[in-house]
């Protein structure tokens, strides 16, 4: 077998996405609050449009690099439980990290990014996937 055809076993990808889950949550937590306002109505949530940015890229990676679809499911899952512990698990002791109401501008962030990250991650599994199935199928052709 040839190194590059190597890939972790079970027990290491799950350890993998779940690490990484709970790295892309707090660090797309840490940049989903950065707020461009153009005025007092128009804004761009920019750090938020990174953090899915940042999701979409480690979910490619982690599915690539596993070279299993489920893998970044878990990382979603993880990712997502972080994201709504942030928001409502600390909410009784009034210290929100992800706010999530449409109504103020880091609202809007905090929505676009929890809500957001879920779409990130099936789009990067998508993408992985057909990535993964096509350069399967060009070097089954050499």
């Amino acid at each position: 077998m040839r190194p590059h055809e190597l890939s972790p076993g079970t027990t290491t990808s799950a350890i993998t996405a779940t690490a990484l889950g709970l790295i892309v949550a707090l660090a797309g937590t840490m940049w989903h609050g950065f707020i461009y306002y153009f005025s007092a109505s128009v804004y761009l949530p920019w750090g938020a449009v990174l953090a899915l940015i940042l999701t979409f890229a480690a979910t490619i990676w982690l599915v690539s690099h596993t070279r299993r679809a489920w893998t970044g499911g878990v990382m979603g899952f993880t990712l997502f439980l972080a994201l709504m512990y942030m928001a409502f698990g600390r909410a009784s002791e009034g210290s929100m990290l992800v706010f999530m109401n449409t109504e103020y501008a880091p609202g809007v962030a905090g929505t676009l990014w929890s809500m957001g990250s879920l779409v990130s991650v099936a789009a990067g599994i998508l993408v992985a996937g057909f990535v993964g199935a096509r350069s399967t199928s060009e070097s089954a052709r050499r």
